[in-house]
């Protein structure tokens, strides 16, 4: 079996899924591409189209300004094999711009979908094809990056099947937690920095050593696969087989601490690259990180999945359960007494260590005003649509880096708040201040805890210009990111 190493330069990932998206079957691939001959054959052959649209959804009770894909949310979902061509049309039939990017995908710089960066924005009325080679498999996303869209559910799962999955399981479950906002996503900055909007939960969910989460957007409420507490997803599933859950997070800035009534799990992947298995009863999931566990129901009855909002007192809620039984969700608050997973044990199945040679090193200093709500790397602003404020000026930064070069960012978070931090086109080793593990787990998005100091390193070897940012979709809207730039 392929094993992903940097050593190789063949970038590919060993996770992968098998069967069907839980809500919802993908539409099957078109084979226009193999049939057509002639002239004609050239052209675009999707096997999926993105139809993107506005649309009003009734959620908690709330009629919600959203943008669907396929007019679910989540969105179509869309599911490849390893080695295959990803084909891929999106259609804007919005009143604005939009942009689709596929997250923690290793891809061609011009296909990764980020305006300004990396392609002009796709035009209301208009219409773009992605396509190229899919050198991965595992659990991915995709989302808009135009302005605050994806807040409003332009977004969708993305999974990757492996021909050589390692992992015995009989049934697939994918998993999309997400976060929902009743106040217009445009005036929601503007009352941050007002000061008239404030979270202030009654009993916040905590992390595993009883210690406070700081957030800053209180949310209306949370989903499981679109669907609220009051009417939950559910899934049946054979008592005694071994199922794969997929957990996607994709919300706009929430950390959600997964667990399951009666069930322990088995953690097997992180951002869609293999784990070492470990065994834990709640497992805190960043915003745009993905976990895949393993789970068995051990007898018929059912099964409750928390996933709880950090620093709120909410939840999203989901039920598994036997096709003998009747879902009975279990909405009080979870117990989270039990094993949480440490990300610090987690370990790659092969080792992941850079190539011999030397490494050079960037400082990122993560800081933030809450008056002014504005939030930085190095000092630096991007210019996002809210990232210009009082006497701050906007202006794009890099982190200038070399074909071949091994490369090390040393993450400083000056701040109160966690901030997820993805880098674009990569996936990178995620090591403690000052341990250099062999075995270091892969990632796409690390979390940098408040006051935290943390590293990750890669091969800097898919030319372009990337960007890397916090994926907490309020502080990249006010300027938290840069770009990783290649140079000649």
């Amino acid at each position: 079996m392929q094993r992903r190493t940097f050593a190789s330069g063949a970038l590919i990932a060993p996770v992968g899924l098998v069967g069907l998206a839980s809500f919802g079957a993908s539409p099957v691939r078109g084979q226009a591409s193999e049939t057509s001959s002639g002239p004609w054959a050239m052209g675009a052959h999707p096997d999926f189209t993105l139809d993107v649209r506005a649309d009003k959804v009734e959620l908690f009770g709330k009629s919600i300004d959203a943008l669907l894909v396929g007019q679910t949310w989540p969105g179509t979902p869309i599911r490849y094999r390893k080695g295959e061509r990803f084909r891929v049309l999106v259609n804007n039939h919005l009143a604005e711009p939009t942009s689709i990017h596929w997250h923690g995908l290793i891809l061609p710089n011009l296909e990764d979908g980020v305006p300004s960066v990396t392609q002009s924005p796709i035009l209301p009325s208009t219409s773009l094809y992605y396509e190229f080679e899919l050198k991965q498999a595992g659990t991915f996303w995709y989302h808009s990056h135009f302005g605050l869209q994806e807040q409003q559910g332009l977004l969708g799962a993305l999974i990757i099947d492996d021909p050589d999955e390692p992992n015995d399981y009989d049934e697939d479950v994918t998993i999309v937690l997400g976060d929902v906002t009743d106040i217009p996503v445009d005036d929601v900055i503007g009352k941050l920095r007002g000061g008239s909007l404030q979270a202030d939960p009654h009993e916040p969910y905590t992390m595993p050593d009883g210690s406070a989460f700081p957030i800053d957007v209180p949310y209306l409420g949370y989903l499981l696969n679109g669907k609220t507490p009051e009417t939950p997803w559910t899934q049946a599933l054979r008592a005694g087989r071994r199922a794969r859950l997929r957990f996607i997070n994709a919300s706009g800035s929430t950390f959600f601490r997964v667990a399951i009534d009666g069930l322990s799990m088995m953690v097997v992947a992180c951002d869609g690259d293999a784990v070492e298995p470990v065994e834990a009863d709640d497992v805190i999931i960043g915003t745009a990180q993905r976990y895949d566990v393993l789970v068995t129901l051990p007898e018929s009855g059912s099964y409750t999945i928390h996933a709880a909002a950090l620093g709120d007192d909410k939840q999203a809620i989901g039920v598994l359960h036997t096709k003998d039984t009747t879902p009975n969700a279990n909405t009080g608050r979870p117990k989270l007494d039990g094993r949480s997973l440490d990300v610090a044990t987690l370990q790659a199945t092969e080792p992941t260590e850079l190539p011999a040679g030397p490494v050079t090193r960037h400082t990122v200093e993560l800081t933030g005003e809450m008056k002014k709500y504005l939030w930085a790397m190095n000092g630096n602003v991007w210019p996002e649509p809210y990232a210009k404020f009082a006497d701050d000026q906007a202006a794009e930064s890099y982190y200038d880096v070399a074909f071949g070069q091994n490369v090390r960012f040393d993450f400083v978070n000056h701040t109160m708040m966690a901030h997820p931090m993805h880098l674009h086109g990569h996936v990178f080793r995620v090591i403690g201040n000052g341990d250099t593990k062999a075995d270091a787990p892969l990632r796409d998005t690390v979390v940098v805890y408040p006051k935290q100091k943390i590293s990750i390193e890669f091969v800097a070897n898919n030319p372009g210009k990337w960007f890397f940012h916090c994926h907490n979709i309020w502080h990249l809207a006010t300027g938290m990111a840069q770009a990783v730039r290649y140079e000649v």
